[in-house]
This record gives structure tokens, sequence and C-alpha cells, in this order.
């Protein structure tokens, strides 16, 4: 791993502590919550494995058709719908894949409400993988998991960010017929530390642990979500996305991973079998797909991932488009986001004891940036009068 010499370079996917031989590669947190490989020289042999498997320095191949194809989807079962961070289109995959005695992996909460990749081959165990998570996910060693499903003939489904996709066909070294890989469209991935802050400081304000977490509720529409929380002491949390202090910290990219501000997997076509996002603007490019309950942006990129979309078509309300146009409002989907000026002024006081009032104080936008944004959006409208 001596070439990953910055912070930048390294995505923490896992993939090399995960293939290492010695097991002489653990994954640590450094001082912003972020986990690193960090090696025991002592036991490692220097077989430059690590180094194969690691998707910023070997990007992996992706079979991809002549063109991409990319649709504007939502399931029709409004159960899943509701549940669901944006059209429900993961549940649907999942499902396929289960029904064939397959497995799916993706990012779960755990007792404690941090997010870790875990394996799931029930149906009624699903609903752990559905939602936005807001953090980086610990992969762990569901790589390796994964390996041991495929050998064994098992379908498996495995979805999370871009490079970790990428992470886990570098780390797989050949393609399997029975692999399908999600990835979802990713503005950054969010500190572990930030979070756990925003966390002690909501049950301290209620004086009660948290029961349940659900970053995109629907319950003021899709296009405003807000972030639900519920206390084990029967009390609610709910603020709008644009009010409540983590999201605000997460889209002002104050705490995000800094290789997310050189992001290595920006460009078409993505890692993954099937790409999902959150389909913004929608409402203007096909108003009829659009009743604020949430529609997914759908890019299918191998011909492999045409094989498993087109085993749920009969589940949901689907339009084909041009890719460029579905994925221009999604401001992220091709370009990495820059740091937050302040972002080292952020961890370093979060360290130092500040509270989260404090930290979200520190991305507030100044006054005449919002007079002129204001002005703005009242030009949009009387423009539309």
């Amino acid at each position: 791993m001596s070439q990953l010499t910055q912070k930048e370079a390294c995505c923490g996917c896992g993939a090399c502590a995960q293939v290492c031989v010695k097991n002489c590669i653990t994954m640590k947190a450094d001082e912003e919550g972020f986990r690193y490989p960090s090696v025991d020289m002592q036991q490692c042999v220097n077989c430059g494995l690590c180094e194969r498997v690691c998707p910023i320095l070997n990007k992996p191949e992706t079979e991809a058709p002549s063109q991409v194809s990319a649709y504007a989807a939502y399931t029709n079962e409004e159960a899943i719908r509701e549940a669901s961070s944006s059209g429900g289109i993961f549940t649907l995959l999942a499902e396929a894949v289960l029904s064939r005695q397959g497995v799916v992996f993706g990012a779960a909460f755990d007792e404690k409400f941090d997010v870790h990749h875990v394996m799931v081959d029930r149906l009624e165990d699903l609903w752990r993988l559905r939602g936005s998570k807001y953090v980086q996910s610990r992969i762990g060693d569901t790589y390796r998991q994964a390996k041991e499903q495929l050998e064994s003939g098992r379908p498996v489904l495995f979805s999370g960010v871009a490079c970790q996709i990428a992470g886990l066909k570098n780390f797989l070294g050949k393609n399997y017929s029975k692999l399908y890989t999600v990835d979802v469209l990713c503005h950054g991935v969010p500190s572990p530390r930030a979070w756990n802050k925003y966390k002690q400081a909501q049950e301290t304000a209620v004086d009660s642990e948290i029961q349940s977490i659900f970053f995109r509720s629907k319950v003021a529409g899709w296009k405003k979500f807000s972030m639900v929380l519920e206390f084990q002491n029967g009390g609610q949390y709910c603020e709008l996305l644009s009010e409540d202090a983590f999201m605000k910290w997460f889209l002002r990219d104050i705490c995000l991973r800094p290789s997310c501000h050189s992001c290595r997997f920006k460009s078409l076509p993505y890692p993954a079998d099937i790409t999902l996002g959150d389909a913004w603007g929608i409402d203007r490019l096909m108003p009829d797909m659009d009743d604020d309950r949430g529609t997914s942006v759908v890019l299918v990129n191998t011909e492999k991932g045409s094989t498993l979309w087109a085993k749920i078509q009969d589940r949901m309300v689907v339009r084909q488009g041009d890719v460029e146009q579905l994925l221009a409002p999604n401001g992220a989907a091709k370009k990495s986001v820059k740091a937050h000026p302040k972002r080292k002024a952020f961890f370093t006081a979060m360290n130092n004891g500040a509270t989260a009032d404090q930290l979200t104080r520190m991305v507030r936008v100044p006054l005449v940036r919002r007079v002129l944004s204001f002005g703005k959006r009242c030009v949009k409208k009387i423009l539309k009068i």
C-alpha cells in the first residue's frame, strides 16, 4: 500500500484488508472517523495482492454495452415505494435475486445505528437494506462472504457506492455469471464520527436512546424529504433536510471523506451493472412521472444489468429517457463536490468538544448569499407566470 501516501487516494473500500493472505492489514479509523488500511509490516510478505485489488490504483474494467440505457421509474407497489427513499427499484431487484435462492448484500444499521454491510437471504429481512443511509458503510468481510456464496453457485446481488463495487470486482478477480451489482449515485460519504456526534446530541436533547432512523421520510413529500428519529421513550424528531443539522453538514460538504472530493468514479459507465439514484428534475422533464412520492433514475450499464432489469418490468411504472437529461439535476453524478472551506476547522472543533449547534453554525450560509438566492428564486417564479 506504499503507493497510497495521501488520504485523498483511499476510498476505504477495504478490499486490501480482505484479500491479504496474512491478515496483516486492518482498517483503522483516523481522527475524522474514516477508516484506512494499517499494515503490520512484521507480518507482511510483500506479495502485492493489496495493491492489485485497490480500485484507485487499478480501476476495474466495466462490461458495458455500446450505450448506457437510462430510465425514470418507480414501483407500482405503494407499500414498497412509501418505505423507500426514492422509487423503490432496489427492493424489486433484490427480490428478483432472492426469489432464485440468492443473497443480497447492502448497507444496514446495527444496534447502535452505525452502518455496516450485511448479507440478507430472506425476504422478511430485506427491509434492513432499504432506504438511504448517509454514512460510509463498513464493508467488513462481505467481499469474502460474497465470493463464498458465488463459489457455492448462489446468485448474489451486491449493492453499495461506486468505489465499493469497484473494490468488490477487483477482489473477486474474475467475472461470475451469477453476480449482479448495483451502485447508487453518490454525493460523497460523511464521517462516521460526525454521525455519532449528531446521534449523541439528539439522544441528549430528549434523554432517551434512538429506536429507529429514517434519513429520507416522505412525510413532507419526496422532494422535501425529512430526517425522522424515533426514541425509546416514545418521542419523535422530524425535520426537513434543509433544517436538520446532520443533513446540513452532509449536503454542504464539510464532513465528507477526502477521496470524495476527487472521486475516480464520476464517469459513465459506472462500475455496477445497474446504477440507481433520485430522478431530481423529473417534474420538468417528465411531469406525468412525478407525484412527489419518489421517482428513481435508473442506468442499465451492462448486458447482465439488462437481464436483471427485464425481470422486474411488470412491477413498475417506467419511461426511457436521455442519460444526460436524467442525470443533469444530480450535480454530483458526474463531478466531485468541492470541500467546504471550513472542513479542517469543523473536524478540529468536533474533536475539541464543540456541540452540534456550534458545528452547524460553521455551515451557515452568509446573509448576502441567502439574499441573492432568495432573489433568484423570486425571479424564476415571476418568469414562470
